[in-house]
């Protein structure tokens, strides 16, 4: 029933089952943990998600291999933020972390199974995504200590000139998007410069708003894969949602300008914001966030080209190639370029 997973991963379901019927069954919120079954596993790029049954009620139980948010305490962060959203019904619940590692060489957290499909492409209600991230970007989370950039144009373009810096140091780079990437990087520089001051920390962001991590459950629509979110400026979440290759790394097709407008039209009427203070901010900061996940593709490709993928998660990033190869693809970097024309 565990589907492509290694001979150790098997052997940690064993152990899963053994961690499980230790930890007070209250903590869970079941009677007891007598009843327990692995359904199923989904490894993501940087996580193994165990779906677990405890006495009919469903859990994910992640392993967390690599830290993508580059925090020491990932999984201890990613809990404190499902608890601050837990009565907002916008994401999963979370009912226990552990980065001990005691019992796994991995920090682990348990959360709530979301019954339902990703969001398609095909037969999206963009309404139902523009009024979550309304929501979300309202929240107050004051006292909580939350990742912020404090200057989010120029962050954004830094996360992708560091992203271009690792890319550069991989073997089997390939020359034509560092090229592309570069003209890019200088074309936007003197954009980032003069409108670095348009942009503010003003919300909490989940910095990773691509279709497959919106879940369509019986209750409504839900985030899930909390792994970085920050205090940003709402426009990171806006452009990542509209970036093409984020929705190249779901599915082949994209969302036509018809659907793009009609999202920021909803979204600045459910949020009250200005829709031409959001169309100037989305349309100079999405070329940088496109340029992240371009290059995000490409150094997973060379990273599983030159065998540095962790081993547990080789089999999901080799089953994804052809997502990371659509991403990757230096023509989404040429189309990028006419944004900072003059």
């Amino acid at each position: 029933m565990v589907r492509g997973i290694s001979k150790q991963t098997l052997r940690d379901t064993k152990a899963i089952k053994r961690y499980l019927r230790e930890l007070p069954a209250a903590l869970l919120g079941v009677d007891s943990s007598e009843s327990i079954e692995i359904l199923g596993m989904t490894p993501g790029s940087y996580n193994l998600n165990f779906h677990v049954k405890i006495n009919k009620k469903e859990f994910i139980f992640r392993m967390n291999i690599e830290q993508q948010s580059g925090l020491l305490n990932q999984i201890e962060y990613e809990f404190r933020i499902l608890n601050f959203l837990a009565d907002h019904s916008i994401a999963p619940r979370a009912f226990h972390f552990d980065a001990g590692r005691e019992y796994f060489k991995f920090d682990i957290l348990i959360e709530e199974y979301l019954q339902g499909p990703p969001l398609s492409l095909e037969e999206i209600d963009l309404s139902k995504v523009a009024k979550l991230l309304t929501k979300l970007h309202a929240l107050n989370p004051v006292g909580m200590q939350f990742v912020t950039w404090h200057d989010p144009l120029a962050d954004t373009y830094e996360l992708a000139r560091n992203d271009l810096i690792g890319y550069k140091a991989k073997k089997t780079a390939n020359r034509k998007i560092i090229n592309l990437a570069s003209e890019l990087l200088a074309e936007a520089a003197p954009v980032v410069a003069a409108r670095n001051s348009l942009f503010q920390p003003d919300s909490l962001n989940h910095t990773d708003v691509a279709f497959d991590n919106f879940i369509l459950t019986p209750e409504g629509l839900r985030l899930i894969d909390w792994e970085k979110p920050r205090m940003d400026d709402r426009s990171y979440d806006l452009s990542c949602f509209l970036s093409e290759p984020a929705q190249l790394w779901c599915s082949p097709i994209v969302l036509d300008s018809e659907k793009r407008k009609n999202f920021l039209r909803d979204y600045a009427r459910f949020s009250s914001h200005d829709l031409d203070l959001i169309l100037e901010k989305v349309t100079i900061r999405e070329p940088l966030v496109s340029l992240h996940w371009i290059l995000w593709g490409a150094t997973k490709l060379c990273d599983l080209n030159e065998r540095r993928t962790a081993p547990e998660l080789i089999q999901a990033h080799a089953e994804k190639t052809i997502r990371y190869e659509r991403i990757a693809d230096p023509a989404n970097i040429e189309k990028l370029l006419d944004f900072f024309q003059p």
